[in-house]
């Protein structure tokens, strides 16, 4: 049997010994490449469609990331090949993106997180783990979702509407990209929500940039210089409209989702299905988890502010936004694109983080909202 993967998802050759694993760049995935492949696991770069496939022999393809839309999944099921995806496994890496994200902003307001209204919109794995920590942090916490609501979830029954939604101080991304039918999700997000949000407020996208029509918001931040805009992806990428970059508070390489133990945790995932799939020995391997001892941190003044300075301390999205901008201005964007995400594919997750020193128990919540380990 053989297997196609992108050289940059980790998997374990230990668990495919008795398999043909070849692993290689993700340009170097082609027609081709495939025509004796039996199976082909890629990252979001890689567009899975009938181009892709329809000469190859592959019966199961699987993607090592949340995100499904460079996989045409009505076309591989016309074609009878067999389909999985890493959902959730960068959930904890997001959700870390968010809260630097929030505490950039609370250390640039001075606002404190209690009573904040934050509102999330897409309540997947990502986005419950977002809502869980902004409740976490004492704010008042408000989720959309239609499909859930649609399907008679319960939990559910007080999620409220878009427009309820924009009168949040602070607004999450966490929807996927759909392009049409009734929950389509493209340029959703357009002029009438971005208007309605509140003076003071914050924007933040880390799903996909069709969601944020983003002819609409350069038009709307053009008139309003009262809103905070984050974002980690956007539209063409790697090379951002330099008009939109212009409004942007920070903005950074589509990193949200990269950690390590997400990268890993993404691994296994696509491997059980694989072994599934193929009956194949589900055995699995110990390197695969790749666990590490908690970084310590010590606190020296134990003061609410410093938590965000912590907190911005282990994920710097400002250092990170600044070099990517620099790129942008240069005319290097695919360059500085691909370079930071290299070079924070490995980052470490704020549950890694131990911290320690002198606190108040209200600085031990908000690390633990955070989602840091207290000693």
């Amino acid at each position: 049997m053989r297997i196609i993967a992108d050289k940059n998802i980790p998997l374990s050759p230990s668990l495919f010994s008795e398999q043909e694993l070849v692993q290689i760049d993700a340009r170097e995935i082609d027609a081709k490449m495939l025509s004796q492949a039996d199976a082909l696991i890629v990252r979001s770069v890689t567009q899975v469609d009938s181009h892709l496939l329809t000469a190859s022999s592959v019966r199961f393809v699987a993607t090592a990331t949340s995100g499904i839309d460079h996989v045409d999944l009505s076309w591989l099921a016309h074609a009878g090949i067999a389909f999985s995806s890493a959902a959730g496994a960068n959930a904890t890496a997001v959700a870390d993106y968010v809260m630097a994200a929030f505490s950039w902003y609370l250390q640039h307001t001075g606002k404190r997180p209690e009573g904040l209204r934050c509102g999330v919109f897409g309540v997947g794995h990502v986005g419950a783990e977002v809502l869980r920590r902004f409740r976490a942090l004492g704010c008042v916490t408000l989720a959309c979702d239609r499909p859930r609501q649609e399907s008679g979830d319960p939990l559910a029954s007080d999620f409220v509407d878009l427009t309820t939604l924009s009168t949040c101080d602070v607004v999450s991304l966490h929807v996927p990209l759909n392009s049409s039918g009734s929950h389509k999700t493209a340029d959703l997000i357009g002029s009438e929500f971005l208007e309605a949000l509140p003076g003071g407020g914050l924007l933040i996208n880390t799903s996909r940039g069709g969601v944020l029509n983003e002819k609409d918001a350069i038009n709307t931040f053009a008139l309003r210089k009262d809103i905070s805009l984050i974002l980690d992806v956007f539209e063409g990428e790697p090379r951002p409209d330099p008009a939109l970059v212009r409004f942007t508070d920070l903005i950074t390489p589509h990193i949200a989702g990269y950690s390590r133990l997400a990268k890993h945790l993404a691994a296994r995932q696509v491997s059980k299905a694989l072994m599934e799939f193929f009956e194949l020995d589900n055995r699995q391997s110990n390197e695969s988890a790749d666990p590490t001892d908690h970084i310590r941190l010590e606190l020296v003044t134990g003061e609410p502010y410093e938590v965000w300075q912590v907190a911005l301390q282990c994920f710097d999205l400002t250092a990170i936004s600044d070099s990517f901008k620099g790129g942008i201005r240069r005319g290097e964007s695919e360059v500085i694109f691909e370079s930071l995400r290299k070079q924070y594919s490995g980052r470490h997750e704020y549950s890694e983080y131990s911290a320690g020193g002198q606190m108040t128990a209200q600085v031990a919540d908000y690390l633990a909202g955070l989602g840091f380990t207290l000693e």
